[in-house]
């Protein structure tokens, strides 16, 4: 079994509180994008899962994937002696802002529920990811959307089709860290998907990764000198937004060649 892992930007990330749990309330829209990980998922003989990746700094024996796959063993009680081999063939940077490890973690639930005829709903797998990441519900969803609360409301909303130019600085950023380094103040008081137009490219965490990762501030400079750009998540991937192609491609010729840049496009489903 092969599965697409897609990545995604978001459009705006406003953080407007901090919940009695730790967790923080987000308004968000998350657009996926039409860059890929590919997972391919087989059984083997003997028990448990086996994992091996293209990518030699994620730990083999502690990823999302894994995870995944340990946690759906559970909620269906699986009783086989028979395991399962995991390859994930990394296109998506690592700490980047782009969901990589949670959409890895969507695809693993998604398939092991073809491969194993679970029969699970998508409501039921939906359930199952948010226990492994705020994130993992809206690639299971196959939607761009607009989430808020922790990330896991959920409405589907389709914006105009766009090109992006990513640019990943080669800084590898903790989601975690930044969330709990963040101190509630630079927000807007509310992004809905009445005034989100309004607010593309909001983040809460841009002042803060400028001012803790130069080359990030000097890199976001660049981009705004030629066109327009943001942050991705909690960083560190940089992305622009352009009506054609084209002109993604020309802008991306003005960077240097040591800087990892991709051209991609938007996706409403996958």
């Amino acid at each position: 079994m092969i599965l697409k892992s897609p990545a995604k930007i978001n459009l705006f990330l406003n953080i407007t509180g901090i919940r009695k749990d730790g967790y923080h309330e987000i308004q968000t829209y998350f657009q996926l994008i039409s860059l890929f990980d590919e997972i391919h998922i087989s059984e083997i003989s003997s028990s448990g899962v086996v994992f091996k990746s293209n990518n030699e700094d994620i730990d083999p024996n502690d990823n999302l994937c894994i995870s995944a796959a340990n946690l759906l063993y559970k909620k269906i009680g699986r009783n086989s002696t028979k395991g399962i081999e995991i390859d994930l063939q990394k296109n998506i940077p690592i700490g980047a802002g782009l969901g990589g490890g949670s959409s890895n973690a969507a695809s693993v639930l998604q398939g092991l529920n073809k491969l194993w005829e679970c029969n699970l709903s998508k409501k039921d797998l939906i359930s199952i990811g948010k226990e492994l990441g705020a994130d993992v519900p809206v690639f299971i969803n196959g939607s761009s959307a607009y989430a808020k609360g922790i990330g896991t409301e959920i409405e589907n909303f389709h914006v105009e089709p766009k090109f992006f130019l990513l640019v990943y600085p080669l800084i590898n950023v903790s989601t975690k860290a930044m969330y709990e380094k963040f101190s509630i103040g630079d927000c807007i008081t509310d992004i809905n998907l009445d005034n989100m137009h309004e607010n593309i490219g909001f983040n809460s965490f841009e002042a803060m990764l400028c001012e803790e990762y130069p080359e990030i501030n000097s890199t976001l400079s660049l981009m705004r000198k030629h066109n327009n750009g943001y942050v991705s998540g909690s960083g560190s991937c940089l992305y622009s937004i352009f009506d054609k192609e084209e002109d993604a491609r020309n802008t991306r010729e003005l960077f240097p060649r040591e800087y990892q840049t991709y051209i991609v496009h938007s996706l409403n489903k996958v």
